[in-house]
């Protein structure tokens, strides 16, 4: 195992290195003058161009506005379903917990179509709201299973010595187990608002003819030709994500810190 241990490093710093190559390619396209050409010199004005661009800058706010509300309703549905279940989660039979993990297993296709079909039984016009409700229904089951993780770390015993000392069961739940599952919400927060944001298939099922997220846009753009704002636009999703990705991170750290201390 230790012989091969430098391989295997090997292995992951190349596959590290093909992975985020394209990326900062792509992040030094946005500044160049001419992307096609090294040697143009740096300027901002794709940035800028990009801000003074309805046709972009409306999918990305509406993409933003739909991976926020989708992603708070899927950290809701998914937290609130794994407290109800913990307790039985050994007692569950088989077929319902494959039913909890069938948004996680099917294609995206097929849950866009399924989607689609079920709101037009129910006659509900598509647009802002089908998409949030349609990424919270994919999302949420990815929330469950990283809230039942969070659940398993935790101590029976600081439950039992609340009630011990009289509190009720709602009191428990905001004071002892909601602060210390806010990690876990937190990434289940992250990961629903990911996985809304860079959504294409389901929201192309399920957006209708009058919204057009940021996915969609592109794709309609990319038909016709890559373009330097197009480059500036996929640099700001990145900054976005990133910010999020270290806003969790230092969280995190911070809440390791007060417990050590």
């Amino acid at each position: 195992m230790r012989r091969s241990n430098p391989w295997v490093a090997t292995v992951f710093f190349i596959a590290i290195f093909l992975l985020y190559t394209p990326l900062f390619y792509l992040v030094l396209q946005t500044f160049l003058n001419n992307p096609q050409d090294l040697n143009s010199g740096f300027t901002l004005r794709w940035l800028l161009k990009l801000f003074h661009s309805p046709a972009l800058w409306e999918p990305l706010m509406t993409s933003l506005e739909i991976g926020v509300l989708s992603a708070s309703l899927a950290v809701t549905v998914g937290t609130l379903g794994a407290l109800g279940l913990f307790e039985f989660t050994t007692l569950l039979p088989t077929a319902l917990q494959s039913l909890i993990m069938l948004p996680i297993l099917l294609p995206e296709v097929i849950t866009g179509l399924s989607l689609l079909l079920f709101f037009l039984l129910l006659r509900v016009e598509l647009g802002f709201a089908t998409v949030v409700v349609a990424h919270a229904s994919f999302s949420a089951s990815f929330v469950y299973f990283i809230m039942l993780e969070q659940l398993k770390k935790l101590d029976p015993q600081m439950a039992e010595a609340a009630q011990d000392l009289g509190a009720k069961p709602h009191q428990i739940f905001w004071k002892v187990t909601l602060p210390n599952i806010v990690p876990g919400i937190m990434g289940g927060w992250l990961l629903a608002f990911t996985l809304s944001f860079d959504d294409f298939l389901i929201s192309f099922f399920t957006s209708g003819a009058g919204l057009t997220t940021l996915p969609l846009k592109i794709y309609s753009l990319m038909r016709i030709g890559i373009t330097p704002e197009l480059n500036g636009l996929s640099f700001l999703m990145i900054c976005i994500s990133t910010f999020l990705v270290l806003l969790l991170v230092s969280k995190e750290q911070s809440r390791k810190w007060v417990l050590k201390g």
